[in-house]
């Protein structure tokens, strides 16, 4: 990301983690400044152990990272609510807003504070080049539930950085193969890719466009800044031979202006968008598609009871960037009492512990334990169309 947003803002230096938009006080959240010495952190097992939550909770992103906080604090709550549970745990937020910079401030905080002994997230790709030195450094984990760029488990940060949602290796065949499967692209045909200029966005978009090229489909490569609002240049170089346009963007309003500028052309071309396009408040243009990296929990008849308690804390909708955050806690939860009962729970056990969990269900509908690199075994993508009125359908 992918992408999957209270202004408030980050300083420079050791600045204050910005707050989230709401729910942090009755779910075991918390939004501290610490300058105390890095390394070293551990966790009180007979009391409460804290986890920091790298999230863009405000900002261009801040629906889905407000949705990723909200769901690691609604595990957090039923944790903490079960007396056989120990120990207690408690997340402490850092708004990133999808910056690397403040991705790189808010990792030197949670290095700086003894009681993190783990870290959910950063978010996106970009944020955790910057962010995982860091953290590395300071022999803190860091797991994301949206983070899908291949060469981030490529071995720098083996034991140290986890993902729950596939990479983007898997979702590129998986787009291209639906292009070609559901969507009409044949041999001969041509399908426009278009990037944001960004790691995640071009990183895929390569991939992407290496499967189609395989299979004798041309491919029309572009690239657009995230600011750009007029694509009418692009728009017109669709001719009646694409099939597809391909826009792996981070911020969905965008592929929402692409979408709408497509079609006040006459052009009909299918507009497909990966994970940063999903939200469904932004880009709800008929007939386009997304692949995603995990289920919309909201379908899964299994989750039913566990979405409406989710909605009684944190009323209003949610979106699949959300529940892999509720799994990655549930993954630390699992760490840090093993950890504890082998002794303590200090950075290097949880860390330790994390990469043996071996979670047989979890919420999104399949089993979780980590590959040797980090990444989540046997991962899957999803695709959602988007019909009349902007609501989103799993098709595959």
């Amino acid at each position: 990301m992918g992408t999957r947003i209270c202004l408030v803002a980050l300083v420079a230096g050791m600045a204050a983690v910005a707050a989230g938009c709401g729910g942090g006080s009755k779910s075991g959240s918390s939004t501290t400044t610490t300058t105390a010495a890095g390394g070293g952190g551990s966790g009180s097992c007979s009391g409460t152990v804290s986890l920091g939550m790298m999230a863009p909770i405000t900002g261009p992103a801040g629906s889905i990272g407000s949705d990723q906080l909200h769901w690691a604090e609604f595990f957090v709550t039923q944790w903490n609510a079960d007396s056989s549970n120990s120990p207690k745990l408690k997340i402490v937020q850092g708004d990133t807003q999808l910056d690397p910079a403040k991705a790189s401030t808010v990792a030197q905080q949670f290095a700086s504070n003894k009681a993190i002994v783990g870290v959910i997230g950063p978010a996106g790709s970009d944020e955790v080049s910057p962010a995982g030195p860091v953290l590395k450094k300071a022999g803190l984990a860091f797991a994301s539930g949206s983070a899908t760029r291949v060469s981030l488990t490529s071995g720098e940060w083996k034991g140290y950085f986890f993902r729950n949602v596939p990479n983007d290796g898997v979702q590129g065949p998986t787009d291209s193969d639906y292009m070609m499967k559901k969507l009409g692209v044949q041999s001969g045909d041509t399908v426009m890719i278009v990037d944001d200029q960004e790691s995640y966005s071009t990183g895929l978009a390569d991939i992407v466009q290496k499967e189609l090229k395989g299979k004798g489909v041309t491919v029309d490569r572009e690239s657009v800044s995230q600011k750009a609002t007029d694509f009418s240049s692009l728009v017109a170089k669709v001719g009646s031979s694409t099939k597809v346009v391909f826009v792996p963007f981070q911020i969905a309003s965008e592929a929402q202006l692409f979408a709408q500028q497509l079609k006040s052309q006459g052009k009909t071309a299918v507009v497909f968008g990966s994970d940063g396009t999903f939200d469904s408040s932004k880009f709800k243009a008929e007939g386009s598609y997304i692949s995603f990296f995990a289920p919309d929990v909201t379908t899964l008849p299994a989750d039913k009871t566990t979405v409406a308690a989710f909605h009684k804390q944190f009323p209003g909708g949610t979106s699949p960037f959300g529940a892999p955050n509720y799994v990655l806690a549930q993954a630390y939860a699992t760490a840090i009492s093993a950890a504890c009962k082998n002794g303590s729970a200090t950075r290097a056990s949880v860390r330790q512990q994390l990469a043996k969990v071996n979670l047989h269900t979890t919420i999104l509908g399949t089993p979780l334990r980590f590959t040797a690199n980090g990444d989540v075994a046997g991962a899957k993508f999803h695709v959602f169309k988007i019909q009349s009125g902007g609501k989103y359908v799993t098709v595959y």
